[in-house]
């Protein structure tokens, strides 16, 4: 088995079912190529569908015209700091994570920006704790092409006013895939990864991924263990195999889980000191009262990070104004 080809970070030359947004993307960003300024994007839709790799795919694609890609996952980098200092190393101009102030990072990182064409991508932007960093990208001398990624389709709204004017962005919307979509995405992974494999195991494959939402990691995960537990035996690979595993969750997931805070657990005690459901606001309440540290907006992003993790649950309240129930799941 070549599990590179299982990787969620493979990028394959062909992205089977986002030919539209590609082209959409690609279209709105091209005036980067001749150092004018393009459209700001901001690209949303449920986990696993597609946004990274496009947001991959098309500043690989730019780097072949001569345009330099910088791609930023704020969950890992998520202060004006932290994001410059690593869009400055992947530039080829590392500098040190501590001793420099964020108005000597802006003014290297613009010096060094000059002359450049730029499609510079933020992945799971909501998670940023300050977003200073993209009104600085907004407003560079130098063009850049900016492209902003979140699952929640409101992540806009918790920036700034200015910072939003600033960016302006187009929004784009990915849509969950077919369970069709699923199997094909899938069925030409296997190839490339097994050397002999029962077509039906890539089916229940796709129907399970279709059923966690139409998470291709899911699915790939699972043809990853299912790969390895066949390996065992030497045998293909076959349905017994995939429906022997159990992949509980995403991978990205668990790896992130050592990453959680300890505000994390004050918010979820708040949540379950309210009999384990509550609107947002009260969970809030509850939360300064037992003495959590977060401030209104940092509160939301403890709150969005439990419900990536499956920790709680949301639904909106029907009602006047954007009301969220928080269940304990």
């Amino acid at each position: 088995m070549r599990e590179e080809y299982l990787d969620p970070e493979y990028i394959p030359d062909i992205l089977p079912h986002r030919e539209g947004e590609i082209g959409e993307i690609f279209e709105l960003l091209k005036p980067i190529v001749s150092g004018r300024r393009s459209t700001n994007l901001f690209v949303h839709g449920s986990a696993g569908i597609g946004k990274t790799a496009v947001a991959r795919f098309v500043t690989r694609s730019f780097g072949e015209e001569g345009t330099r890609g910088i791609y930023v996952n704020c969950w890992y980098q998520r202060t004006e700091v932290a994001v410059l200092t690593e869009a400055l190393r992947q530039l080829s101009y590392p500098v040190p994570r501590k001793g420099r102030s964020v108005d000597e990072l802006v003014e290297e990182f613009v010096r060094n920006i000059e002359g450049e064409k730029i499609v510079f991508v933020l992945d799971e932007v909501d998670a940023l704790t300050d977003d200073g960093v993209l009104y600085v990208l907004s407003r560079s001398p130098t063009p850049i092409g900016i492209m902003m990624i979140a699952n929640d389709p409101y992540a806009m709204r918790h920036l700034d006013q200015r910072t939003r004017s600033s960016l302006s962005p187009m929004s784009i919307e990915f849509g969950r895939y077919s369970v069709e979509e699923l199997y094909s995405i899938l069925k030409e992974r296997a190839r490339l990864a097994f050397r002999e494999h029962s077509d039906m195991a890539i089916k229940i494959a796709a129907r399970l991924s279709y059923k966690h939402g139409s998470d291709v990691r899911y699915g790939l995960n699972l043809l990853l263990r299912a790969g390895r537990l066949a390996g065992k035996t030497g045998d293909s690979l076959s349905i017994e195999h995939v429906k022997a595993v159990d992949v509980k969750e995403d991978p990205k997931k668990e790896m992130r889980q050592g990453d959680l805070e300890g505000e994390h657990v004050v918010v979820l005690n708040a949540l379950k000191q309210l009999n384990g459901s509550a609107p947002s606001s009260e969970v809030f309440t509850k939360y300064k009262e037992i003495e959590g540290k977060g401030a209104e907006r940092t509160f939301r992003k403890y709150v969005k990070e439990l419900i990536e993790l499956q920790v709680i649950g949301a639904e909106d309240i029907p009602g006047r104004g954007k009301r969220r129930l928080l269940k304990v799941r």
